[in-house]
């Protein structure tokens, strides 16, 4: 494989490779979201949980009833201390959002170790109307999660 120039050197239909002229079009590309995802990630695993300074949801407080994201940080960082009997049942849609910022954070420091731009193949993209079902399926989980949440009366 040749990684001179700025052609993509997989046909691979989950990922390609390119490595671009200059480091900071990886950086640029990767940086962002490796940033993102291993803080969280380092966070979680450093801060334990009882220590938390979680504040009452201001939605709560109005309401009684818990927001749709009310349980995500108790159950991000139950996950991360390997607690997931807590995090299923405290938060289920929060068990599959800590291994995407897993699989995100391992994408990521991928690219940047390696030092090429890694790109989504044929699989991973969504033709506009595909985006729009992948965004109506998470929102869809989103409100079974929060209706879960009150129908067991989790706060």
């Amino acid at each position: 494989m040749d990684f001179t120039d700025n052609r993509e050197t997989s046909a691979n239909p989950l990922f390609s490779c390119s490595r671009p002229r200059s480091y900071w079009d990886v950086a640029g590309t990767h940086l962002p979201f490796a940033l993102i995802t291993g803080t969280a990630l380092l966070l979680s695993h450093l801060v334990p949980r009882s220590l938390l300074p979680l504040k009452a949801c201001a939605f709560l407080h109005l309401t009684g009833y818990p927001c749709p994201f009310c349980g995500f940080t108790r159950s991000f960082w139950a996950v991360s201390e390997g607690d997931w009997a807590f995090a299923v049942w405290n938060s289920p849609l929060t068990c599959l959002l800590f291994i995407i910022a897993t699989l995100l954070f391992a994408w990521n420091a991928a690219g940047l170790l390696l030092g090429v731009k890694i790109v989504r193949g044929k699989i991973f993209r969504l033709k506009p109307d595909q985006t729009r079902w992948a965004m109506v399926f998470g929102a869809l989980l989103l409100f079974l999660n929060w209706g879960y949440r009150l129908y067991f009366g989790l706060k």
